[in-house]
């Protein structure tokens, strides 16, 4: 997949997203047995308002810096979890599972993603997950948030990037 090579190169450098966009790829495929699609990419304009309910966050570090979001409604994360054959033995606790499923997806695309960011001196940091209608994610200032939207037959998801390089230079 190269999705980010349609953008503007200074913005990001799609070496370094790309290996994450696979890893997301890979995962809903592999371990989900899901096909997602991806659509254009564009320029997420960060106003506070969005239809994301969950969102699973990882950090990156290292010569480049920023944070990578794979942001899903409630009604995907349960289709999801019915998916993933987790079984929730008390309703009240569906929500902190819904949580760390979600963490822990992000964290196997990191995971994923590694192998292909071998090359570059980056690492990425622990997931956490936050959720709520219209939560706020403290995005980097400099850099602009470069969305990818994918579909499944279960619903939307995207993911969102804004990394920039500690040089000044694209990622």
């Amino acid at each position: 997949m190269d999705t980010v090579n349609s953008l503007n190169p200074h913005f990001m450098d799609a070496r370094i997203i790309n290996p994450i966009l696979n890893g997301t790829i890979d995962l809903f495929h592999e371990m989900l047995f899901i096909e997602p699609t991806y659509g254009e990419p564009f320029i997420v304009k960060n106003n506070g308002t969005h239809r994301w309910e969950i969102s699973g966050i990882i950090g990156v570090v290292g010569d480049s810096e920023g944070i990578v979001v794979l942001r899903v409604t409630n009604l995907l994360a349960e289709k999801l979890l019915m998916k993933s054959q987790v079984i929730v033995k008390d309703e009240t606790e569906k929500p902190k599972i819904i949580n760390e499923m979600i963490s822990e997806l992000v964290n196997i695309i990191s995971a994923k993603a590694l192998g292909g960011l071998k090359d570059f001196n980056v690492k990425l940091t622990p997931p956490f997950t936050v959720q709520g209608k219209n939560h706020e994610i403290s995005w980097p200032s400099r850099t602009p948030i470069i969305g990818v939207p994918f579909q499944t037959p279960y619903g939307p998801f995207e993911v969102e990037v804004s990394i920039s390089s500690k040089t000044g230079n694209a990622g």
